[in-house]
């Protein structure tokens, strides 16, 4: 996270010189403490950093869904189930009281 000055030039902030909120819908802020006015943010997200430091099945799922995509390419068919099933442990759940959020 750093501030951004009106010449475009960066300062990196220091972690207790902003905030981050993030909601139950998964929408986020990010909110200067330090009364910048500009912020660049960097962002890393997912499970791994490259294809090899995927765990197996979501590889596994990928090609299947590949395959399944190439053979279905004029848009027939349903995804296979086995995908679903492989992704499953790593889909992330949330409890909530039933109603629509």
């Amino acid at each position: 996270m750093a501030a951004v000055a009106g010449d475009g030039t960066t300062t990196a902030l220091a972690p207790d010189a902003y905030r981050v909120d993030i909601d139950a819908s998964g929408d986020g802020w990010v909110r200067s403490a330090a009364g910048a006015q500009r912020l660049a943010v960097s962002l890393s997200a997912g499970l791994a950093a490259d294809w090899g430091s995927l765990p197996a099945a979501i590889r596994q799922g990928v090609t299947m869904l590949a395959a399944h995509l190439y053979d279905h390419r004029d848009g027939a068919g349903t995804p296979p189930a086995a995908v679903t099933a492989l992704w499953r442990p790593y889909r992330r759940m949330r409890l909530g009281d039933g109603a629509p959020a």
